[in-house]
């Protein structure tokens, strides 16, 4: 166990001196660098002589002093004070801009709700005229199919009376052939007038459905 132990000693040295020789040309320099700003120091810091130090620890009591006095228990030093000062300002800007932002928001929402409120109203009064119009469109179509159905009665009566003006002509035209001229030509005008009336019904028809649509 000895052995090996001595063994595993050498390794590790090994590899320490292979370290130690790769990273030769980086820490030589290092070293001489420090060597030689240490030797410039100890030129202004003598270590056979105490007294530039002594002096050093007079200055800082010296000016521990001084702070002491000047700033004693909690007081803040003036700097401080200052920046305390500018804080407090800062902050009391930033709550009169909140207190702006707020009032001006407030104020922007109260005019969006009124524009909402006037907005509605517009719509409702809109929605009341639909309606109206939706009515009178409504009793207009009722109308136009009382006129039809007026219209339709006529055109029955006329064909009735058109069938028993025919028959009669008939009878007539057995012994009366001139008069039999006269009467075709009144049916004819009949006939016209009849297709007259089928054609107002045909568009009275059509406008009614157009207003049902709309």
């Amino acid at each position: 166990m000895i052995i090996l132990a001595v063994d595993y000693i050498q390794i590790i040295a090994d590899i320490v001196a292979a370290v130690l020789n790769f990273l030769y040309p980086i820490v030589s320099p290092m070293g001489l660098w420090m060597i030689n700003w240490m030797d410039y120091v100890l030129q202004f810091f003598p270590q056979d002589d105490l007294t530039i130090y002594i002096i050093i620890a007079i200055v800082v009591v010296i000016i521990g002093a001084i702070a002491n006095i000047a700033w004693p228990g909690n007081k803040r030093p003036g700097i401080l004070k200052k920046v305390d000062e500018v804080e407090e300002k800062i902050e009391r800007k930033l709550e009169e801009l909140d207190e702006k932002v707020e009032a001006k928001v407030k104020i922007v929402e109260d005019k969006v709700e009124e524009k909402i409120a006037e907005i509605e109203t517009k719509v409702k009064k809109k929605a009341k005229k639909a309606k109206k119009k939706a009515k009178d469109l409504e009793e207009k179509a009722d109308e136009l199919e009382e006129r039809v159905e007026e219209i339709d009665a006529k055109i029955k009566k006329k064909k009735k009376q058109k069938k028993v003006k025919t028959e009669k002509l008939e009878e007539k035209a057995e012994g009366l052939e001139e008069d039999a001229e006269e009467l075709e030509e009144d049916a004819g005008e009949l006939e016209e007038e009849t297709d007259a009336l089928e054609e107002e019904l045909e568009e009275l028809e059509e406008i009614s459905k157009m207003l049902k649509k709309n």
